[in-house]
């Protein structure tokens, strides 16, 4: 295997170590699992995301979130001194130099609150930022009878809105349109819609890089307003909300399954490609080449090889690799499926 670090002076592939900044809800033993490390005696049960390649922080609950590379330099700070390596000419020209990605492995430990995140346009007049949080998860471990809610299912007048937000009890939650999830299903979840994840799912998520949440439900996390609202009056919060209804129809047009992809293939609709990208590269009858790009990579499942013009490395399931454009195409050999995490192409 061929040692290579990534430093502030060149982009080069770095493996990354688990990030966990501390969160108000439950998870984190699937992350560890999944990673291939042992639950420590004094773990706070409250861990349930990594975040992967993140210059990204926390809105709330202390700010952190940001990803400090083995030799101790911030991930920013390596994007800034080499945003062409890391990125390429094309995306630096359009984006300069931001991944304009957030990936995440979440793990629900419970049930998480009914919540929604601002489109672009919101985040762009009332929050001062050019990213709102269109998200998509790829379930990778799920529980029997898992469930995940999208969308309301009738739609719903402001009063109304507001009369469930107010009442903070179950009835927001049976407002929604529930999915039934296994591993191999993608959900995308575009902004403004509100949804939930149940307990027992382990998912890898790409989402606009901010952490822009309006939390419905707040009360039985504890959580205070202006947590819940971004600092907003309420009214305003909630225009951010889809208000429905959100038909089958539609909710079928936001899934797929990522585990059918041989070769290398999309992870999630279409319509993500407008936000990120999530590419499955799964080498079933040969080794499969793709093209150079920025990418978080998540091993999934099995082992495997992976070279680029950083050489070539042992990856096995549970491994996470920080990938820059200037290592070139990538050729992934054996019985492996990792998936590529990438921003919107420029």
């Amino acid at each position: 295997m061929t040692d290579t670090s990534t430093s502030a002076a060149s982009a080069t592939t770095a493996s990354l170590a688990p990030n966990t900044p501390r969160r108000f809800y439950r998870g984190g033993e699937r992350i560890l699992a999944f990673r291939g490390i042992d639950v420590a005696p004094d773990f706070d049960g409250f861990r349930p995301e990594d975040w992967i390649g993140s210059t990204a922080r926390l809105f709330a609950e202390g700010g952190g979130g940001g990803t400090v590379l083995d030799d101790g330099v911030d991930l920013a700070q390596a994007f800034a001194t080499d945003g062409a390596g890391w990125f390429g000419e094309a995306h630096v020209a359009r984006f300069g130099g931001n991944p304009n990605l957030l990936t995440k492995l979440l793990d629900s430990g419970e049930r998480l609150p009914v919540h929604s995140h601002p489109s672009r346009e919101f985040a762009a007049a009332h929050l001062d930022c050019d990213n709102g949080k269109t998200e998509a998860w790829i379930v990778l471990v799920a529980e029997p009878g898992a469930t995940v809610w999208v969308g309301f299912r009738e739609g719903l007048s402001d009063a109304e809105l507001e009369d469930l937000v107010d009442a903070q009890d179950d009835r927001l939650l049976a407002a929604l349109n529930p999915i039934t999830v296994t591993a191999g299903d993608a959900v995308l979840v575009p902004a403004g819609q509100p949804h939930a994840i149940g307990e027992g799912v382990l998912i890898l998520e790409l989402q606009e890089p901010t952490d822009f949440s309006v939390m419905l439900e707040h009360s039985r996390f504890g959580l205070e307003l202006d947590h819940a609202f971004l600092g907003l009056e309420r009214s305003l919060a909630l225009q951010s909300v889809d208000h429905g209804p959100v038909s089958q129809a539609r909710i079928d047009s936001l899934r797929r399954r990522w585990i059918d992809v041989e070769g290398a293939g999309p992870a999630l609709p279409e319509e993500a490609s407008a936000y990120f990208r999530a590419e499955v590269v799964r080498p079933m009858t040969g080794d499969v080449t793709v093209s150079a790009a920025y990418a978080a990579v998540v091993v999934v499942d099995g082992r495997g090889t992976f070279t680029s013009h950083d050489g070539t490395r042992d990856v096995r399931a549970g491994d996470v690799l920080l990938v820059p454009h200037s290592a070139g195409d990538v050729t992934v050999s054996g019985a492996v499926t990792l998936i590529r995490c990438m921003p919107p192409a420029p």
